[in-house]
C-alpha cells in the first residue's frame, strides 16, 4: 500500500474568524492543486490577501465542509480542537479477474488542517490573538507555496483529459485508515 505525501498545518483561531481562516487556507491549497484550467481571483482575510479559485462548485464544497468543521464546535460540547483534511487521489485500472478491470483511487496528497479554537477575553488578548491568527495565516500559506515548489516528484501524470484529472475529497473530523474500514468490516 501506497503512503501519499502528507502535510499538516496547525492554526490557532477565534470563534468568528475560524470559517474565514479555514477557507483561506483550504482554497489556497485548491489554487495550488487543482489542475483543471481555472480563472484565478484574491480573497481578503485578517488584513492578507490570497489566492483562490473562482469556481462556484467547488467553493460549495468548501464551504460545506467548513460547515461541517464549525458545527462540531458549535454542537453544544467543549470542544475547542477540530480537523479538516483535503486528500488528491489518481485513478487507477485495477485487474480485478481474469476478463474484468476495475478503477481504484489512490491517494498520493494529503493535507491535514489542524484547528485550535480560543477566545480572548480583554481588548488586550484580542489584538494580540489577531495579531496571531494574522501571522499564522500568513505563515500557513508560506508553507503552502514552499510545500508545493519542492514537493513535486509524487504528483502523478495526467493521462486523461478531464475537466479535473485527479478527483479530490475534503473530510471533517479524525481519519480512520485501517484494513477493516478499507474492507468494510467496522
Amino acid at each position: 500500500m501506497e503512503h501519499p505525501q502528507t502535510f499538516s498545518l496547525d492554526v490557532v483561531a477565534e470563534r468568528n474568524h475560524v470559517s474565514d481562516i479555514v477557507r483561506a487556507i483550504i482554497s489556497t491549497i485548491f489554487f495550488h492543486r487543482f489542475f483543471p484550467a481555472v480563472r484565478p481571483k484574491t480573497r481578503d482575510v485578517l488584513d492578507l490577501t490570497f489566492p483562490s479559485i473562482d469556481d462556484p462548485k467547488l467553493d460549495a464544497q468548501i464551504d460545506a465542509q467548513v460547515s461541517s468543521l464549525l458545527e462540531g464546535f458549535n454542537n453544544g460540547t467543549s470542544k475547542s480542537s477540530g480537523r479538516i483534511s483535503v486528500q488528491f487521489y489518481e485513478k487507477r485500472r485495477k485487474k480485478s479477474g481474469w476478463f474484468l478491470r476495475a478503477d481504484e483511487q489512490v491517494c498520493w496528497e494529503e493535507w491535514v488542517l489542524n484547528v485550535k479554537l480560543v477566545s480572548a477575553r480583554t481588548d488586550s488578548e484580542r489584538r494580540n490573538l489577531r495579531t496571531k491568527m494574522e501571522n499564522q495565516l500568513s505563515n500557513a500559506i508560506l508553507q503552502i507555496i514552499t510545500a508545493v515548489s519542492h514537493h513535486k516528484d509524487h504528483i502523478p501524470p495526467i493521462t486523461e483529459m478531464t475537466s479535473n484529472p485527479f478527483p479530490f475529497q475534503i473530510t471533517v473530523g479524525d481519519k480512520v485508515d485501517n484494513w477493516g474500514t478499507r474492507m468494510g468490516i467496522f
